[in-house]
Order: structure tokens, then C-alpha cells, then sequence
């Protein structure tokens, strides 16, 4: 039976990272990876500048790509683009970024997680391979997460549903983002230029998805795959006994963007902390993580959340509001700064005089109190 301080379930960035992190606190410990090395993630891959603040110095030579303009394109025609003289984000292909992240680790690869019990010292865990000896277990095993179901600590669910393909692309390299608005009635299209392809996906909230409705705006005979995302709703419980879920498996994605890479770094991060505490302590649970998810990344989420509730629904009246040059510049200016502020965006909208867009505020404001 191999021993660990921290087993951690899943070998993606949330699990890779903390792996990481806790290594530089000299916690050993170990991943389960359900996965092979070279296993893909349908992702976009979009990957905000602010990580290269969070990652460890030996971390910071991954694989990317630069983007410095973003266009937004409606069904209608309507259409505006912007470029700002800095990188506003990056762009990563998952299965060579996770890969990266992976190197160093313990990883045992094609195992997958069974269940666990508790002892009066630790857990033991039990895979499809073995069993394991740990202090405490991570769950970061995403959408779906074996983890949470064992656990009982089971999240709330919130789903988008997205389907991109990855598109042979011969043309020379260019920044631009493209987001594509009014082809889905609650959720957007994108187009990310990577070396060589393009990432061309689209996503909608479970129940308005559509399949094939990204070949509406990038037509072409290439192949898609259809994943689910689960979105962050509000605060919930993360922890229990010697057991807690970081990224996916959390819930821990952007409500606005759908974006999940950054904040699972994130909060591997602040979990590899609460960790280091509870063993030096000898704690028999996990205690404080909720408290500083809440300083670090709930406060911003709550933002991002009211904002996608005016946003998706109301974009029919408010596009010639948000799709124009100056709203891009602002969303440019504030991502360069290393990850978006909602709650500056939300002050602008707050502000606006724009009818349509101040009515839709008024009223989401009333109805989400």
C-alpha cells in the first residue's frame, strides 16, 4: 500500500498544480490519473496572463500563444474589434499544457478512483489498481467527479453545454479573438487562433444547446466533440472531513467566460496553504478553505454571475451597447491587467444611461437580490 500525505484524484491543472504547490511546501504527495500521459481536453484554452503569477518560477516556460485584439461579431452583422500593445491572454493547447504541468510529479496514469474510508489518522483509498494511505484527499477530477459523489460533499450542478473542433489552419499566426454573439439564445461562439488550427467551439446553457451550431459561423467539413461545463452558482461547501474538491470538481468556473483553467490553478493554490496547516497542525479535516475562495475568487464570481444573467438573455437589445469599440477597449484594458475585473465592469453597467441596457440591470437586480 503506497503512502502519501495528499492524494490527489485527477492530473489536470487544478490537480497537476497543487501537486506542484505542495511540493514546494515539501508535502509529498501523489496523482491518480484516470487518463494516459498524452490524454486530450476539449478545451478553448483560453488562459488568463494573472497565472503566471500564481505558477512557481520552473512553471513559467509553457507552450502559448499571445492574444492582443478581440473581435465580436452578431448574427446581424453588427460587428467591432479592438487591439491593445499588450497580451491580454494566452492560449494553450490542453494536452501539451497538462502534460507540462505533470512533469516532475507522481502521477500513476490509467488508474482510476473507487472510493475511500476513514481512519482515526488519515483515509485509505481504493482504485481500480490498488489502495492508498493518505492524510488527506483532493478531489480535482472535474465534471462529474468520482470525489464529490463519494464524499457526499456533491456541489450543485450548473451546466453549459459546449462542442468545439480543432481546425487545420495554414494561414499566418494573428492575435484575434473572435467571439461569435446571436447563434446561441443563452451562450456565445469562439474562434481561437493556435499555431498551425483553429479552436472553433460554441456553448449554451443546458437546455438551449444546439448541436452544429458552430458550423452557423465557421462552416467546413471538420470534426466536433460535446462536453459539459459546470459553472459556479454561488458559495457552497467544498470541504469535508479529510476531503476537498478544487477547480471542476468545485464548481469552480467563470460564470461569465466558462473559463475554468485559471481558477482551478487558483484554488489549488489557496488549498495547498489550508493544507500545509492541517498537517503541520495534525487536523483530522480541512478547515478555512471556503473563507479565503471567498476573498479570492467568490467575490469577483458574484459579479461575473449577475453579469451573465443581463448579458445572455437581454444581448437581442443591448448588442449595439456591447458590441462597439469602447466596451471592447474596456474589456481589453482590464484583462491585461491579468484577469478581468467584473465588479469594474459591473460599476459600468451600472452607471450606464443606455436605456435597454439599464432596464435589463433593473430588472435582474430585482429579480436576483
Amino acid at each position: 500500500m503506497e503512502k502519501t500525505d495528499v492524494l490527489i484524484i485527477g492530473g489536470g491543472p487544478a490537480g497537476a498544480s497543487l501537486s506542484h504547490f505542495l511540493k514546494d511546501k515539501n508535502i509529498n504527495s501523489t496523482v491518480i490519473e484516470r487518463g494516459g500521459p498524452e490524454r486530450n481536453k476539449t478545451c478553448a484554452g483560453g488562459l488568463p496572463i494573472a497565472v503566471k503569477s500564481i505558477l512557481p518560477d520552473y512553471l513559467q516556460d509553457f507552450k502559448k500563444v499571445e492574444y492582443d485584439s478581440l473581435q465580436i461579431i452578431h448574427k446581424s452583422g453588427l460587428q467591432a474589434s479592438s487591439s491593445v500593445k499588450k497580451v491580454f491572454t494566452y492560449g494553450v493547447l490542453r494536452a501539451e499544457f497538462d502534460a507540462y504541468l505533470r512533469n516532475g510529479l507522481n502521477v500513476h496514469y490509467n488508474e482510476s478512483f473507487l472510493n475511500y474510508e476513514e481512519e482515526k489518522e488519515g483515509v485509505i483509498a481504493t482504485t481500480n489498481k490498488g489502495k492508498y494511505r493518505a492524510k488527506f484527499i483532493v478531489g480535482a477530477d472535474g465534471v462529474g467527479s468520482r470525489v464529490s459523489i463519494v464524499s457526499g460533499i456533491a456541489p450543485k450542478k450548473r451546466f453549459i453545454v459546449a462542442e468545439e473542433g480543432e481546425v487545420p489552419y495554414k494561414e499566418k499566426f494573428n492575435g484575434t479573438i473572435r467571439i461569435f454573439l446571436g447563434y446561441n439564445s443563452i451562450g456565445y461562439g469562439w474562434i481561437f487562433p493556435k499555431n498551425g488550427f483553429l479552436s472553433v467551439g460554441s456553448g449554451a446553457i443546458r437546455g438551449r444547446f444546439k448541436k452544429d451550431t458552430v458550423k452557423k459561423f465557421f462552416s467546413g467539413d471538420y470534426k466536433t466533440k460535446i462536453y459539459p461545463i459546470s459553472l459556479w452558482g454561488g458559495p457552497e461547501n467544498l470541504t469535508r472531513g479529510r476531503v476537498a474538491l478544487v477547480g471542476e470538481a468545485a464548481n469552480l468556473v467563470d460564470p461569465f467566460s466558462a473559463g475554468g483553467v485559471y481558477p482551478a490553478i487558483l484554488s489549488s493554490y489557496i488549498l495547498s496553504d489550508v493544507l500545509e496547516k492541517a498537517l503541520k497542525t495534525g487536523s483530522s479535516k480541512i478547515s478555512g478553505y471556503e473563507e479565503l475562495l471567498e476573498s479570492s475568487i467568490y467575490e469577483d464570481f458574484r459579479y461575473a454571475l449577475f453579469l451573465s444573467r443581463i448579458f445572455y438573455p437581454f444581448i437581442p437589445v443591448i448588442k449595439k451597447y456591447v458590441i462597439r469599440q469602447s466596451t471592447i477597449d474596456l474589456a481589453l484594458e482590464l484583462s491585461s491587467e491579468g484577469y478581468i475585473s467584473y465588479r469594474n465592469i459591473y460599476k459600468k453597467v451600472e452607471q450606464s444611461k443606455h436605456l435597454p441596457l439599464k432596464l435589463a440591470y433593473l430588472l435582474i437586480k430585482k429579480l436576483f437580490k
